[in-house]
């Protein structure tokens, strides 16, 4: 009797562990996009499929990078984290600050360390903060040009001796318009969250946005003055503002010739415009020879403080952020993967890039990216805010650069003090 009753024991308390791991269940928010969101989903299927003891439950995904912070910040003050987050590269700073975010260090070293496990060291970077590592890069994107290569040739220019300054670029625009045949000759996606394409501008001319020590504001020296100045470029060239879903969809369609946009936009673009058009695409221009464009996207990081849900979590971040989840991440978007495995790996990611020419503008930018800028204290979401209102005023022709520098630059100063 008692041999059957420590039996009948045993097997209630291996089936009561048995069910706690098939009950771990992993709440993932990430701001939304289209083609990551294909990307998440297959990611999400797949690990389920090799982890069945781990269910992973996306939250309503976020309109954008601000909204998944600012909204992570209001679930920490009532104790209701997700339990991993997809945080826009500049805004990790705001999880790091405020003690959400986890440091990812002691798991990493567990599984045999960064190199081991296919992790980029420039792109494991962009993830660390105070010493420390709080996010892997899960989907990085440059600036790119993206060419209608049809009608830029019927503009009578050879794309390999394509412009490389905007003044120039703009100007083949012009040659390029045709409103009979609503042909919008150039378009530069200026409000891409995060104010990142004013710091593409403003980095790629040399410029930073805050001083190294962050004591004084940088933007408004030259390269700045030069960055507004480009925006006015656009305006005064007639340049339409359209909302980023209407110009992505204007591109693909074939009536915009030249398109200044992100390079995660680029796998959908592929797809879309199939052989109805020849795309192309180019490095986004450096106006000195030093320049610099910041590396935008975002990064998987972990949120949870409970033992059991860390363990699933880093599983989690791990499958993503690892070969399988960055070859299926890069093959659906134009994202750059962080995983050295997947791209070095001929049947991963390394035939596919060999194949497909339109990414190596993307790659071969690598080299010059820089942190995506986020500003220190509790305002950084409101300066980004202010930083578009005061850009999108000079990108609609309603102020110059110079009417615009100086309120931009105190409006941004009041909210740092």
């Amino acid at each position: 009797m008692r041999t059957c009753l420590a039996t009948f024991v045993v097997c209630g308390l291996i089936g009561w562990a048995t069910s706690l791991a098939h009950a771990t269940n992993l709440q993932v928010l990430y701001a939304f996009d289209r083609t990551t969101a294909q990307a998440h989903q297959e990611i999400k299927e797949r690990f389920e499929k090799e982890n069945p003891d781990i269910t992973v439950e996306f939250l309503t995904a976020a309109q954008n990078y601000e909204d998944a912070s600012q909204s992570i910040i209001r679930s920490a003050m009532i104790g209701d984290l997700p339990d991993v987050t997809f945080q826009g590269l500049n805004l990790l700073r705001s999880l790091v600050d405020r003690d959400i975010a986890v440091p990812l260090d002691p798991f990493i070293a567990h599984d045999g360390g960064a190199g081991k496990l296919g992790y980029d060291a420039a792109m494991l970077r962009a993830g660390g903060l105070n010493g420390k590592t709080f996010g892997i890069p899960f989907a990085v994107s440059t600036p790119l040009l993206y060419l209608n290569a049809d009608l830029v040739r019927a503009a009578g220019v050879d794309i390999n001796a394509f412009p490389t300054r905007w003044q120039d670029i703009v100007a083949l625009g012009e040659k390029i318009d045709d409103p009979g045949r609503n042909i919008v000759g150039f378009y530069f996606q200026w409000d891409i969250t995060g104010n990142w394409m004013f710091q593409s501008l403003l980095f790629a001319n040399g410029g930073s946005m805050m001083s190294p020590d962050e004591k004084a504001i940088a933007f408004d020296q030259p390269p700045g003055k030069a960055a507004l100045e480009t925006l006015e470029l656009f305006a005064k060239a007639k340049m339409p503002n359209l909302p980023t879903s209407q110009s992505r969809s204007a591109f693909m369609a074939g009536r915009i010739g030249i398109f200044a946009d992100s390079s995660s936009n680029l796998g959908t673009a592929i797809r879309q415009v199939g052989k109805s058009f020849e795309l192309r695409t180019l490095r986004f221009p450096l106006g000195v020879a030093d320049g610099r464009l910041p590396a935008g996207g975002n990064l998987a990081v972990m949120l949870t403080r409970d033992p059991q849900k860390q363990a699933a979590a880093w599983k989690y971040i791990r499958f993503a952020t690892g070969p399988v989840g960055q070859t299926i991440m890069a093959r659906h978007t134009g994202y750059l993967p962080s995983n050295s495995i997947a791209i070095n790996t001929p049947e991963l990611l390394g035939d596919f890039y060999k194949a497909n020419a339109n990414f190596q503008a993307n790659i071969a930018q690598v080299p010059i990216l820089t942190g995506w800028y986020a500003f220190p204290g509790p305002n950084a979401v409101k300066i980004i805010d202010v930083i578009k209102r005061h850009t999108e005023a000079v990108v609609t022709g309603k102020k110059t650069a110079d009417e615009t520098m100086p309120a931009l630059t105190a409006d941004v100063r009041k909210l740092l003090e």
